[in-house]
């Protein structure tokens, strides 16, 4: 490059140099933008996944009041049957027998 023209800043002013630069930042923008293509698919799937599952809690969530309902409503009838003294012996034989069953059921399978 001893016969090269220079600028005042001491920049070789060749011409191939100058193409071979701008080749290989050509090549860089086409990777870069490669690249950015990538991560916009990518953000596009997170977006879409993160619309699906708000979806799907806001599914859940009437899904739990509901059966929050129903629970409610059966542990007020418990609570009523529960209150009357005989029905209480009963609830308590029930419980008494089911455990006895599932002990030996436990102690058979072994």
């Amino acid at each position: 490059m001893l016969g090269a023209s220079r600028d005042r800043k001491g920049f070789s002013r060749d011409k191939v140099d100058i193409e071979a630069m701008e080749q290989e930042n050509d090549r860089d923008l086409d990777h870069l933008a490669d690249r950015v293509a990538l991560l916009k698919n990518v953000t596009h799937g997170i977006n879409k996944e993160v619309d699906d599952q708000h979806k799907l809690l806001d599914n859940m969530d009437g899904s739990f009041m509901s059966v929050r309902g129903l629970m409610g409503a059966v542990t007020d009838k418990f609570r009523l049957v529960y209150n009357d003294k005989g029905n209480k012996r009963l609830i308590y034989g029930v419980i008494g027998v089911a455990t006895v069953l599932f002990l030996v059921w436990y102690l058979t399978r072994r």
